[in-house]
């Protein structure tokens, strides 16, 4: 773990009034609060890393050093990874992990991992899937999955990716579809597969509308529909697929059309199991203290 401090505005007190501390604080959360943030200020809408405006590094440091509350550090350390400096951004998660900030933890670990460090990884995403992270959950489920500063753990893996995935998390529904479709992890269960593909589809997960294509193409688990297997083809083409680009156009070249409605709808007489998202509200499957 990094051994620093983060580096203090001279007399910021006496450069800038009290509005002008609101000012910065809000200039903050602005420009910089996280879409993976439980705790960022709704006020504002949330931010892509890469959309960080870098005037962002000036306000969430000078919010930081008014406050000490550790979102500010948090969203200084987003500010500056955008602005590719690494060990401050290194130094300002570690003071919002500091504070017990789960959403800093995640980053943190994130860049640690990068590092090199796998235990300290693993370390952040438990504490922050535990805390309620959507994000550390799906990290804290793919580490299990491939054994990232822990030993892979199949049942583990699963259930942190359904806590995810029931929280709308689009990706971590496609993994666990993958896994099931795959059959490395656990036992192959196409019905399964397709339940947590059409899950995804559903969010407009793209690789998952491609992988449902090719099972309803060549009736891996389900009664096989050109048709259908076109309409999804032609979901992922609309979403800038290559894949399913391509496949669609050899499809319309064999005499499969998929109609027009399919770029802007599913059909209604798709034959997937499908999943409410209530359902997966607990994972009941593999619901247990871990």
């Amino acid at each position: 773990m990094f051994l620093l401090s983060m580096t203090a505005v001279p007399n910021a007190e006496n450069r800038m009034d009290a509005g002008g501390f609101l000012a910065a604080q809000a200039d903050c959360d602005r420009l910089a609060g996280s879409p993976n943030d439980n705790q960022r200020n709704r006020a504002y809408g949330a931010v892509e890393i890469d959309s960080i405006d870098v005037a962002a590094v000036d306000s969430c440091r000078l919010a930081f050093d008014a406050t000490g509350n550790p979102r500010f550090a948090y969203q200084l350390g987003r500010a500056l990874n955008q602005a590719q400096d690494i060990d401050q951004a290194l130094v300002a998660y570690e003071a919002a992990v500091a504070a017990d900030y789960p959403a800093a933890k995640v980053n943190f670990g994130i860049l640690m991992g990068r590092l090199g460090d796998a235990d300290a990884e693993f370390k952040m995403y438990s504490e922050a899937a535990n805390s309620g992270n959507v994000l550390a959950s799906y990290n804290l489920g793919v580490a299990y999955r491939d054994g990232l500063g822990t030993t892979p753990d199949a049942e583990k893996a699963l259930y942190w990716l359904e806590k995810a995935a029931a929280a709308g998390d689009d990706t971590a529904a496609f993994n666990i579809a993958v896994i099931y479709d795959e059959g490395k992890l656990v036992p192959a269960d196409d019905q399964t597969a397709i339940a947590w593909y059409d899950i995804a589809v559903s969010r407009g997960n793209v690789d998952a509308m491609v992988n449902l294509g090719i099972m309803l193409e060549t009736g891996e688990g389900i009664e096989p529909s050109l048709q259908q297997a076109a309409e999804m083809y032609a979901l992922a083409a609309q979403h800038g697929d290559v894949f399913g680009a391509t496949r669609l156009m050899e499809l319309q070249d064999a005499g499969v059309l998929a109609p027009p409605s399919a770029l802007a709808e599913m059909d209604d007489g798709m034959k997937t199991l499908v999943l409410k998202e209530g359902d997966v509200e607990t994972p009941a499957s593999f619901a247990k203290d871990i």
